[in-house]
């Protein structure tokens, strides 16, 4: 099944994912499902041994197998779109990566929630790449998303605040903000401190 999943800014991606309402059961793996793990797993050796154009297409052969499978797992879904991303990063096709990332982080907002770690260390790892691929509005919007989840779920302000600041900071530089950049790596700075003072 396939979901129409909206972000902020208006991108909207279709996802083959769908959210897990029900416990694991042991079952036995269908034909489909033991065709795409040895995909899988020839995948990832070739990531291992460093050769990311055949681990690339490795884990496209793989998520094409998982979306003909209606009884696929969402999670393995959009882990292989993770390591496929991860795989165009090292071959530098970064558009690709990040459309991969993007991919990656609306199965995973399906399956866990918007507030989930795991989906704000999604979103982290494409507002890095964004900088990386010069796209440091989008870098920044990121991070500011990201910052304004830590505040909500935690007013306080944690190490994890402290990092999306430097990452803020990166951002604004790269726009020539300077003075917002000093200002969130003093944040930062602010945050560091406090939290070694409650040691």
């Amino acid at each position: 099944m396939f979901r129409v999943v909206l972000f902020a800014g208006g991108l909207t991606l279709l996802v083959a994912c769908t959210p897990s309402d029900q416990s694991p059961v042991a079952t036995v793996p269908s034909e489909k499902a033991r065709e795409a793990l040895q995909i899988a797993t020839a995948a990832r050796a070739a990531s291992s041994a460093g050769d990311f154009a055949a681990a690339a297409k490795g884990y496209e052969d793989y998520l094409a197998a998982l979306a003909t499978n209606p009884d696929r797992d969402p999670a393995d879904y959009a882990n292989g779109l993770t390591q496929l991303a991860g795989c165009y990063y090292r071959l530098k096709f970064f558009a690709r990566a990040a459309s991969s990332y993007r991919e990656a982080l609306a199965c995973e907002t399906v399956r866990l929630g918007p507030d989930h770690e795991d989906v704000a260390g999604l979103w982290s790892i494409l507002g890095s790449l964004e900088l990386r691929r010069g796209n440091a509005a989008e870098a920044e919007r990121i991070q500011r998303m990201l910052l304004a989840g830590e505040y909500r779920k935690h007013a306080r302000g944690r190490r994890e605040a402290a990092t999306i600041l430097t990452n803020l900071a990166e951002a604004l530089e790269a726009q020539g903000k300077a003075a917002e950049a000093a200002q969130a790596r003093q944040e930062a700075k602010d945050i560091r401190h406090k939290l070694c003072d409650e040691c």
